[in-house]
């Protein structure tokens, strides 16, 4: 897959726990560390992630899908639009929540019929931080905020076979969807859930409204 993506991986106990899908840096024209296109389906040796293969719903269960996305985004204060991104729903994916592509602006989301609103909220509003860190974040604010989480030496991105729970990216995109969405669900395994989420996170990170401008 050309373009930046980022995919995380599910919480419920009918998949099995997979390790999340994959990240890379890529350097922008202008010389920044990470840019928009900051999380990638690339490897840094050149290899490339193999595509998701979502589940063929039938029509019911598609509309049942759609309708537990339509409520999960009641849940949330924030929208992929705030950010320049489309939303689009996919069926379910072993081992995948959900995908961001920084290249397109798109935002997949992989949901069951039978998913819950609330962890379906928590994935759309991790998917959402990624794209604000992929779009908004610079290098001086990404080790900010690893001092801040006590783990300072720790990479923000995964390397190969590495879990996104484990790193940077993947701790600040759990921790901002806790700050924007009603969900009980937590799965950073960098740093211990912070008890005033959205103090966690750079003030901008921290605003209902995400329109265009920023870092």
């Amino acid at each position: 897959m050309n373009g930046a993506a980022a995919a995380i991986a599910p919480a419920g106990a009918r998949r099995p726990r997979l390790v999340r899908a994959l990240f890379t840096a890529v350097a922008s024209a202008a010389g920044v560390a990470l840019s928009a296109l900051a999380f990638g389906a690339l490897w840094p040796s050149g290899g490339v992630a193999p595509p998701p293969q979502p589940e063929q719903l039938s029509p019911s269960d598609a509309a049942a899908a759609r309708a537990v996305v339509d409520r999960a985004r009641r849940l949330t204060t924030l929208t992929p639009a705030q950010l320049g991104y489309t939303l689009r729903v996919a069926g379910p994916v072993p081992g995948l929540r959900g995908q961001t592509d920084n290249a397109t602006r798109t935002i997949t989301l992989f949901v069951s019929p039978d998913d819950t609103p609330n962890v379906v909220a928590h994935d759309l509003t991790h998917e959402i931080g990624h794209a604000f860190d992929a779009r908004r974040m610079s290098a001086a604010q990404r080790a900010a905020y690893l001092r801040a989480r006590g783990a300072a030496g720790a990479p923000w991105l995964p390397g190969p076979q590495a879990s996104d729970y484990r790193s940077g990216a993947g701790d600040f995109a759990e921790v901002f969807a806790l700050c924007h969405a009603a969900s009980p669900v937590y799965r950073s395994r960098l740093a211990a859930r912070p008890a005033d989420p959205c103090g966690a996170l750079p003030t901008e990170a921290r605003a209902a409204k995400l329109g265009e401008g920023g870092s």
